[in-house]
């Protein structure tokens, strides 16, 4: 059982001293946000997109990770104090080695997917979104299983821009970021049938 109280405010440091590694928890700006464990919908959708992303990225410098990898932002409020934000996304693409250390990725994937499920749509669209948007997270991909979908937010000057919306009408999905991964949506939703 954790040590975290979700009543009580932590530092970066405090936070990741009373994490365990087995659990769930993220932090965002001192709060710590307890994760449920995922739906089998929403784990064979990030299962076939890290086969996707993996076979696209295959021999490149970049990696894929799925969500045991704890991303850390360490952003700095002049008025607040330190606001550092930790969160598990579920598929991060790595390419610059140097932020992997101490089993963490320290600063921003370039790429990073969530996948909604009932209890972290809110969050996915809103928190993380900002977080991920001021972190500098090039492109970020929700990933709607319910209703069958992929919205594609590109960073441009600072800022997400909705790029596109792929659903089964708009089939082939292709990366911004990356142009050699693309894929189809119903494969990506195959097993939901």
């Amino acid at each position: 059982m954790s040590q975290l109280d979700k009543n009580k405010y932590y530092s970066l440091e405090e936070f990741l001293d009373y994490v365990k590694e087995e659990e769930r928890a993220e932090l965002y700006e001192g709060a710590p946000v307890f994760m449920s464990p995922a739906s089998y919908e929403h784990e064979g959708v990030v299962a076939n997109l890290i086969v996707a992303f993996g076979n696209a990225l295959k021999g490149k410098t970049c990696q894929v990770f799925g969500s045991n990898l704890q991303v850390i932002f360490p952003f700095k409020d002049d008025k607040k104090g330190n606001k550092d934000v930790t969160v598990l996304p579920d598929i991060s693409v790595v390419c610059d080695k140097n932020k992997l250390r101490n089993k963490r990725c320290y600063g921003s994937p370039d790429l990073i997917i969530e996948v909604l499920s009932p209890s972290t749509a809110r969050n996915d669209r809103l928190f993380k979104r900002n977080y991920y948007e001021k972190a500098g997270v090039k492109e970020y991909l929700i990933i709607d299983p319910h209703n069958k979908n992929i919205e594609k937010y590109v960073l441009h000057s600072n800022s997400y821009h909705l790029e596109e919306i792929f659903d089964l009408e708009n089939q082939l999905f292709q990366s911004t970021l990356f142009p050699d991964i693309k894929f189809s949506i119903e494969d990506t939703f195959s097993f939901l049938d």
